[in-house]
């Protein structure tokens, strides 16, 4: 197994409501959330939480923070980069070309 096949931890929300807890539609929605959240990868989560700080009535980045344990500058980049609509990113997978570790070189006489 890889490490992109491991499940994520589900952050639990740091919130004064959740920490409170005052109230459980708030918790409940807060917990799914986040796990939503766990099952997808890096960019999909950057990009998620940065719809979320859009949308009416919209999520300050240090709220979205203490909810989705990402850090402002993470929610900050998913915003630069769903602005101009996601273009450079592929379809497929999660690297633009270019990304990853260089191809190893197979040593002569080695099979």
């Amino acid at each position: 197994m890889n490490q992109q096949d491991e499940p994520r931890a589900v952050h639990r929300c740091e919130c004064r409501t959740c920490q409170a807890g005052e109230d459980q539609a708030t918790i409940t929605d807060h917990a799914d959330l986040n796990l939503f959240l766990s099952r997808l990868n890096e960019p999909q989560r950057r990009w998620y939480a940065a719809l979320l700080a859009q949308e009416p009535p919209g999520f300050s980045d240090s709220e979205l923070e203490r909810m989705t344990g990402l850090d402002r500058n993470t929610i900050r980049r998913g915003r630069h980069e769903l602005a101009p609509g996601l273009s450079g990113f592929p379809l497929a997978g999660q690297r633009r070309s270019g990304g990853g570790r260089p191809k190893a070189e197979k040593r002569p006489g080695v099979d």
